[in-house]
């Protein structure tokens, strides 16, 4: 096994993300494939209500939930528009942890977070084009749920993939954010730091102010916060700032 995990064991867990939804049976054969293989296998939804194609947004929920699961887990993501074209299928390990997907910058935070080991799986000739969830990285997951090392998967892929979009960039007296999810209270979290709240002022030319807690705004009042992800948070008490704002994960904003 690479020294990087050399001592960890697989933890006998799964997680998966994805933007299949539960009204397919997407997620269901998933399942199925790793069950087949490791029938004692502890699968663990982090979500499939991904918006559809969006690898950011996926990024983000991955890297909230996947530190929180015990050394040995394997996190199997899948939210990938390039199905079946030459975008490499990966498995990696690091942080004492394991991940499955396509290497379309879907682990950009993970690799901010953690040294990473990585292979380019192969893709069986009998895979669907359409379904790499099922024929690719579910058969990878429970190989490395089941003790597989990593190395045995496929060959070494030197550098992963990351968005370019995941940063926020500089514009003028100002930030051009991207907001990486909008949560079902409405908050807008964006990749800027928390650590910015204090100096925002306005978001996309509507006034805001720094609150340390949702509870400290007024009612009605657009505000910024610290969240919980470590990322700046654009909220309104008991309402939704996403409606206010017309928001939706992957759009840009300006924040001075």
């Amino acid at each position: 096994m690479l020294a990087s995990m050399a001592g960890v064991k697989p933890s006998g867990i799964v997680t998966l993300l994805s933007d299949f939804g539960t009204q397919d049976a997407y997620v269901g054969a998933m399942k199925g494939v790793i069950l087949r293989q490791n029938p004692r296998t502890n699968l663990v939804d982090i979500t499939h209500d991904v918006q559809p194609f969006a690898v950011l947004q996926g990024a983000f929920l991955l890297d909230s939930a996947w530190s929180s699961f015990p050394a040995g887990t394997v996190h199997l993501a899948v939210v990938d528009p390039g199905v079946g074209s030459a975008r490499p299928a990966i498995a990696m390990a690091g942080g004492e942890h394991f991940f499955v997907g396509p290497d379309n910058g879907l682990f950009t935070f993970v690799l901010e977070r953690i040294v990473a080991h990585a292979v380019a799986l192969a893709v069986p000739t009998s895979a669907s084009a359409t379904f790499h969830g099922r024929d690719v990285f579910a058969p990878a997951a429970a190989q490395l749920a089941g003790g597989t090392p990593l190395e045995r998967l496929g060959a070494p892929l030197a550098t992963p993939s990351k968005l370019d979009e995941a940063w926020a960039t500089r514009v003028g007296e100002g930030w051009r954010a991207h907001i990486l999810h909008c949560d079902r209270f409405g908050n807008i979290i964006t990749n800027l730091p928390a650590s910015s709240v204090g100096r925002i002022h306005a978001v996309n030319g509507v006034a805001v102010r720094g609150v340390r807690t949702y509870g400290d705004a007024s009612a009605g009042e657009l505000v910024v916060i610290a969240g919980s992800a470590s990322r700046v948070e654009v909220a309104i008490r008991e309402g939704s700032a996403a409606d206010r704002l017309h928001a939706s994960p992957g759009d840009a904003i300006i924040v001075t």
